[in-house]
């Protein structure tokens, strides 16, 4: 896959995603005080972003669209590729909010040990039974979690070329701390050398 397709087949549609969250804090402040919030919305963001991951997942590992696979390949590749994902930190710009969706993240309970993979299981096999799951908490680290993953495959795509390793249209929700970065916007869309994306 190269830089274009990804940003057009995968990036837009995680803008989507993002707009739709974001569109929600007009009605519930995002704010770890509301992470219990549940709502029939957060159920079907949950579901959308959550399969949106699940795919993903598939193309970060190189696996094909109709491979069999269960969150503990997943980690099994990640683990070889990317093992810092479990110390990865997201900011959220608009609130004083820091995680890490993949913190505690063990591969002997690959599931169990990623508490919004398993929300987002329970809502999909059993949503009115498991309702409560379908809360800010869990809709926030599964979108954090394809934000990150995303912006890795970007970077993988990009090592060892000359083209920009940040998408052309950045997230207005979350930043990485640290992320170290060729390239920033300085807009106007207007692009230069740079080294670090966030220093916070």
């Amino acid at each position: 896959m190269n830089r274009e397709t990804f940003l057009r087949d995968y990036w837009a549609y995680y803008l989507m995603l993002e707009e739709k969250f974001i569109h929600t804090t007009n009605y519930v402040t995002l704010a770890e005080d509301n992470y219990g919030t549940y709502s029939n919305e957060y159920a079907a963001l949950m579901q959308m972003i959550g399969g949106e991951l699940d795919s993903f997942f598939k193309v970060y590992c190189g696996y094909a669209p109709t491979d069999f696979k269960k969150i503990s390949d997943y980690y099994t590749y990640l683990m070889q590729d990317y093992p810092d994902v479990l110390n990865q930190k997201i900011n959220v710009r608009s609130a004083d909010i820091v995680f890490q969706p993949f913190a505690g993240w063990d591969g002997t309970r690959a599931k169990q040990s990623l508490p919004w993979w398993m929300a987002f299981d329970n809502i999909k096999h059993s949503r009115a039974v498991n309702k409560r799951d379908a809360n800010q908490k869990n809709t926030l680290y599964l979108l954090g979690a394809l934000y990150l993953l995303e912006m890795k495959y970007l970077k993988n795509l990009a090592k060892g070329t000359r083209i920009r390793d940040l998408p052309d249209k950045l997230s207005i929700l979350f930043d990485l701390p640290g992320w170290e970065t060729r390239f920033s916007n300085y807009g106007g869309g207007l692009w230069g050398e740079h080294v670090v994306f966030n220093n916070k």
